[in-house]
């Protein structure tokens, strides 16, 4: 097996996360894939998401989005905003992140943040 590094393409997009067995982790998509959008449309425009073969897409979890966060300048191409993740709560609101202050907090799921994809290998 391959050595994986953050920052790799490969599976569809570029790794932000590998485990310490070096077997599994997180691929985000290369680019983002709308302008802003609201978290319904979010949630879709990830599982309707293809690159080659894999379309295993989703929305990423606030922990996860976190992640990606870290990692945003060995991924790249985010804008200076904020990001939906898949985690609800309350209902009505649902967890984002901004990709420029770093803030983690909970918004209006139908207020507009970016998408960005990712998947698990």
């Amino acid at each position: 097996m391959q050595h994986l590094n953050i920052g790799d393409e490969y599976g569809g997009g570029i790794i932000f996360f590998v485990d310490e067995t070096n077997e599994h982790g997180l691929i985000a998509s290369a680019k983002d894939l709308s302008g802003e959008a609201d978290w319904n449309e979010a949630m879709e425009f990830c599982a309707q998401y293809k690159v080659d073969e894999y379309s295993d897409w989703r929305l990423p979890t606030e922990e996860e989005l976190n992640i990606l966060y870290l990692q945003k300048e060995k991924v790249g191409a985010f804008v200076r905003f904020s990001y939906w993740s898949a985690t609800e709560y309350a209902g009505h609101f649902a967890f984002f992140q901004n990709f420029y202050t770093g803030e983690r907090d909970n918004d209006f799921k139908d207020n507009t943040c970016y998408v960005r994809a990712i998947r698990s290998f």
